[in-house]
């Protein structure tokens, strides 16, 4: 790049390209055409909403990227009983999903059912989450940020106060549809606003590290009080007071982002033809949001579906205690919680795409572990790292999608991505549930196995976010020195 000029109050910037390129750009970087050059000048992360192709940001000893602007979990000071708020939520969704697994025998023993019947309570939840994928966008530009939170957590509250009565099968199907809803909402919102946050790697990692702490303590609750004679549903009392709880934390937190100030962040899209388009429909002919809602829809699926289906399968593969094969599924989700919140700090420093192909990798290798070994010991242990490295995979994927979408889309394609992802935590555990009824719990294994192949298939057409080779990645990382990085945005793809 031979020179550049500051813009200065609105006055249009022009871009002086080493390869004789000109391109013209607005001061508050709004627009940009494209970009030819090996490098570019400050780009706030997430701020372009215009055609831009590519971006390449080069890290050397001092950093061209611009950060200042950016937001941090502690500024504006506010945003930290934001983050406190997410974390608390993230924990009650982790909850929400180990709890239809370690109480599943005793839901089937209640209702008098096959496991295909009772698969449904997986099933319903993906009508929920596709539901909100279609409205996530048209909740924030209507109710705010706030309004949108509030909303997604007392549709669980609802759920949660229908299902602790045991009420009659239809109903319970019903409320866990109303759990998928107001889940696949959260997801939306929750990662579209930390996405924007500095340190996304690490934050994004303890986010969803929460949501396995929840995952991990579920079981060793529920499990235990379903064996000694209470009644399965009143541990849904639990859920609920938690989820009143989370509600208000968040009404709090979030008070101020209402729907004027949603709009004045996050700008109207605008089409080829200069008309404005809905966002939904702009998102979804980005090949990237359908390629990453694919990838996390057997990502969810696997991961579900393991956390579902591994006390079943230890009791009757294995032979294991009821009562203490619990303990197994909270090895697996101990293990996801684990690497999410300490892999995050390894993946930000090396490689997104690389890190990420070695976590699917040594994921199969493990459920390979989990699935031939005859010893209750050496299966538990091989589920416990199949979560260990599976677990970072999914912020991951998050993170690469804010990166190829510019933020007037995060929401849209953040919740879209999501939403497709949680039909894949129903649908998978409930093929899975299909299966098993005729064959046996043992069709997990080539089921997860079959999931995470796809999985790595999918994450090679993503493009790399670095370029350095992996030797100088971790040379990089050990020196502390920023590895290049390349982001990709098509907005108008």
């Amino acid at each position: 790049m031979a020179s550049q000029e500051v813009a200065v109050a609105n006055e249009p910037t022009t871009l002086y390209e080493g390869n004789g390129d000109i391109e013209e750009v607005d001061a508050d970087m709004t627009e940009l055409a494209s970009v030819k050059s090996p490098t570019v000048v400050d780009v706030l992360p997430g701020t372009v909403t215009g055609p831009l192709s590519v971006i390449d940001v080069e890290y050397g000893e001092s950093p061209i990227v611009d950060t200042e602007h950016m937001q941090t979990w502690n500024n504006p000071p506010v945003n930290k009983w934001r983050l406190l708020a997410i974390l608390c939520g993230f924990v009650l969704m982790g909850m929400n999903d180990s709890t239809p697994g370690a109480l599943l025998l005793h839901i089937e023993s209640y209702y008098q059912v096959t496991y295909t019947i009772i698969s449904l309570c997986f099933l319903a939840p993906a009508a929920g989450y596709m539901i909100s994928a279609f409205f996530n966008s048209d909740m924030h530009i209507r109710l705010g940020r706030c309004g949108t939170i509030v909303m997604g957590l007392l549709l669980m509250c609802l759920a949660y106060s229908l299902i602790c009565w045991a009420p009659p099968l239809p109903v319970l199907v019903l409320a866990f549809g109303l759990v998928g809803l107001g889940i696949g909402t959260l997801d939306a919102a929750w990662n579209a606003f930390v996405a924007d946050l500095q340190n996304v790697n690490e934050i994004m990692g303890l986010m969803h590290g929460l949501y396995g702490v929840g995952a991990t303590i579920s079981p060793l609750i529920a499990t235990p009080l379903a064996t000694s004679g209470i009644k399965w549903s009143y541990y849904y009392f639990l859920l609920f007071g938690l989820g009143i709880c989370v509600t208000c934390l968040n009404a709090y937190a979030f008070w101020g982002e209402t729907a004027a100030k949603y709009l004045k962040d996050h700008g109207a899209g605008v089409g080829e033809d200069g008309q404005s388009q809905g966002r939904l429909s702009e998102a979804l002919k980005n090949r990237y949001t359908i390629l990453l809602a694919l990838f996390l829809f057997f990502y969810m699926g696997a991961e579900v579906a393991l956390g579902s289906w591994t006390v079943t399968f230890m009791v009757t593969e294995r032979h294991g205690d009821p009562a203490r094969m619990g303990a197994v599924a909270s090895g697996y989700w101990f293990g996801l919680t684990t690497g999410r919140m300490v892999l995050g700090f390894v993946t930000g420093r090396i490689g997104e795409n690389t890190m990420a192909t070695i976590y699917l990798i040594l994921s199969i290798a493990f459920e390979l572990v989990f699935w031939l070994s005859p010893s209750i010991v050496a299966s538990a242990v091989g589920v416990a790292f199949v979560g260990l490295f599976f677990g970072p995979v999914f912020p991951t994927a998050m993170i690469a999608l804010t990166r190829l979408l510019p933020k007037r889309l995060h929401v849209t394609g953040i919740g879209f991505a999501a939403a497709f992802g949680g039909g894949g935590s129903a649908v998978f555990p409930f093929i899975t549930g299909a299966m098993a009824a005729s064959k046996g719990a043992w069709v997990l294994q080539p089921l997860v196995v079959a999931l995470i192949s796809a999985m790595i298939i999918i994450w090679m057409t993503i493009p790399t976010i670095e370029e350095t080779g992996l030797r100088e990645r971790i040379l990089g990382a050990l020196t502390l020195r920023k590895r290049n990085v390349e982001s990709e945005v098509d907005s108008s793809d």
